[in-house]
C-alpha cells in the first residue's frame, strides 16, 4: 500500500471515526438528557453577559434565543446526523467505494459540522492566539480544532471531486431531453 493510499484509506477514515464519535456522544447526551430542548434558552440567556465574542452575543440574543426550541432540535439532530455521515464516509473510504454521492456527502457533512463546531466555539469562547492573562487556557479549544479538521476534510473531498470529475466526465453531465 503506497503512502497516498494509506493516507486516504486508513488515516482519514480513522480520523473520521474519531470525529463521528465526538458528534455522536455529544448528540446522544443531549437527546438522552431529556431536558436539553427545554433548557437551551435559559443556558444561552445566562451566558450572554460573559460571552467573549461580542458579535456572537448579538446573534444569540436576536436570532437563537427567540427560536431556542427549534435550534435545540436542530443541534440534536445535526450532531447525530454528522456522526452518521462521518461513519458512512469512513467506511466508504476504507473500502475504496468513492462515487459522486459519497463525495457530496463528504463535502456537505464536513462544512455543516464545521459550522456547528464554529458556533459552539463562539458561544463557549476560547482563544486561538496568545493569552497571557489566562496561563491555564488551552492553545486551541476542541471546538476550534474540530472546525479546522472538518474544513480540511471538506477540502479533501473537494480534491477527490475534482479528480473524480476528470476521470468520469460522463457522470456529471446533465441529461437533457431532445
Amino acid at each position: 500500500m503506497d503512502e497516498v493510499t494509506l493516507y486516504k484509506r486508513v488515516f482519514t477514515p480513522v480520523l473520521m471515526i474519531l470525529i463521528a464519535y465526538e458528534w455522536l456522544i455529544s448528540g446522544v447526551n443531549k437527546l438522552l438528557s431529556g431536558n436539553f430542548v427545554q433548557q437551551l434558552k435559559g443556558q444561552l440567556s445566562s451566558s450572554l453577559s460573559g460571552m467573549q465574542y461580542h458579535f456572537y452575543e448579538n446573534i444569540v440574543k436576536s436570532t437563537i434565543i427567540p427560536h431556542a426550541t427549534t435550534f435545540a432540535v436542530l443541534v440534536e439532530v445535526g450532531e447525530i446526523c454528522a456522526a452518521i455521515g462521518f461513519v458512512v464516509l469512513a467506511i466508504a473510504l476504507f473500502r475504496n467505494r468513492i462515487n459522486t454521492m459519497i463525495v457530496q456527502l463528504g463535502i456537505w457533512t464536513s462544512i455543516v459540522s464545521a459550522f456547528m463546531a464554529l458556533n459552539f466555539f463562539f458561544w463557549q469562547g476560547g482563544s486561538v492566539f496568545l493569552n497571557p492573562g489566562d496561563p491555564f487556557d488551552e492553545g486551541i479549544t476542541i471546538d476550534f480544532m474540530l472546525v479546522l479538521i472538518q474544513l480540511w476534510i471538506a477540502v479533501f473531498f473537494f480534491s477527490i471531486r475534482r479528480r473524480y470529475c476528470a476521470a468520469h466526465p460522463q457522470s456529471h453531465k446533465v441529461h437533457q431531453k431532445v
